[in-house]
């Protein structure tokens, strides 16, 4: 059981509380691993992950995200501001994205990420719920994930089983799971539990970005 507190405040006219320091906007680093990518800036609405800078473990997924896609369906699941979409559609032109995340703030920034940088003919879904579970059964030909591994003080693999089981259910048979992960989590346990199968892409001393296959 969750706990909550309600607040009642009473604001001071008398003090100026400044500029809104939402959204912010940043460049990301020349050094960043994918193409197309590197010196362009994101926005981030109050509340997004890594909301001033490019964290390490997405960088590590942007150096090893998969190629060649054609015009597969693809699903940036937990996306964040949407950078690891964003990578995927500057390189797969006909790569159709779908960016979905529980948070408001989160989809609102991969979406005025998108339009800035792709353009607003592309096609794409920007959809804010619990996982994939706005998508049909079967409906998604690759699934990138990030996912978070806290919950409030714990260090927990419960919200990235949801997300496994959610990609396999939404994903085609022959689909594929992308996951990036620290490398004490275990996640090639977990995705052996729920798709029959891990394999590991690549890795360093913090990270490892696994892919799972749906086979049925």
């Amino acid at each position: 059981m969750k706990k909550a507190r309600l607040i009642h405040t009473t604001p001071d006219p008398a003090l100026k509380p400044g500029p809104n320091p939402w959204p912010h906007t940043y460049e990301l680093p020349a050094d960043t691993p994918a193409p197309g990518l590197p010196g362009l800036p994101v926005t981030n609405h109050a509340g997004v992950f890594c909301a001033d800078r490019l964290d390490i473990g997405t960088r590590f997924f942007l150096a090893n995200l998969p190629g060649g896609l054609g015009s597969a369906r693809v699903a940036d699941l937990g996306c964040g501001n949407g950078v690891v979409g964003l990578a995927i559609a500057l390189h797969e032109p006909d790569a159709e994205l779908v960016f979905t995340d529980e948070s408001y703030q989160a989809v609102a920034s991969a979406q005025e990420n998108f339009r800035t940088h792709v353009g607003t003919d592309r096609k794409a879904k920007f959809l804010v719920g619990d996982g994939l579970t706005a998508l049909a059964p079967g409906s998604v030909d690759l699934v990138l994930n990030n996912p978070p591994f806290h919950s409030h003080q714990a260090t927990t693999d419960r919200t990235a089983r949801r997300m496994f089981t959610d990609a396999r259910r939404a994903l085609r048979t022959g689909g594929e799971l992308w996951v990036i992960g620290n490398r004490h989590l275990g996640y090639h346990v977990t995705l052996r539990r729920i798709f029959g199968n891990s394999e590991l892409v690549a890795s360093d001393r913090k990270f490892v970005v696994l892919r799972a296959v749906r086979q049925d």
